[in-house]
């Protein structure tokens, strides 16, 4: 059974094209693998029934994997457009202390603090400000140290960590 369900895995995964071509049961399972399992014992018609539920297994794997891949690919695209602002903006107001994490949006990419603010991570940064939690306190100073573009520095006064960031306007 292990050895059918690599097989259904392999065929699945390679863009095999079921639905215009008719498997058969020697191409799908060698002979002495067969011998093995004990299919050599079968009649024709056994034989003959048994590769096409194999056949209709694989169609069916293909096609569920089919849809779970479009279904993905939809739901990134949806994530990604709803995430990502579709402008920048000038000068933060606001900077200085005592602001904190709103929200904390697709493991550090952008932070949300309290006032509305948008902020785009550094993704040289990013994996620290993944790990920040809503409600840390943050302080937000202007720099030049970060990668082009990414003009503040937003520190986390809890972690004592810091993350250069680029505002992306209000929320």
């Amino acid at each position: 059974m292990k050895f059918i369900a690599v097989i259904l895995i392999i065929l699945s995964t390679s863009g095999f094209c079921f639905a215009q071509q008719q498997v058969s049961l020697k191409d799908l399972i060698p002979p002495t693998e067969q011998v093995r399992l004990g299919i050599n014992k079968l009649n024709q018609k056994q034989k003959q029934l048994l590769a096409e539920k194999i056949f209709n297994l694989m169609t069916a794997a293909y096609t569920e994997g089919q849809a779970i891949n479009q279904q993905n690919t939809a739901q990134v695209v949806t994530k990604k457009r709803t995430m990502v602002p579709q402008h920048t903006a000038g000068a933060y107001p606001g900077t200085g202390s005592g602001h904190w994490i709103q929200t904390n949006i697709d493991s550090g990419e952008f932070i949300v603090l309290e006032d509305g603010s948008l902020w785009k991570i550094d993704p040289l940064d990013k994996i620290d400000a993944s790990l920040w939690l809503a409600i840390s306190d943050i302080t937000v100073v202007e720099s030049n140290d970060g990668s082009p573009g990414y003009g503040y520095l937003l520190i986390n006064t809890d972690d004592e960590e810091k993350a250069h960031a680029k505002y992306m306007g209000q929320k």
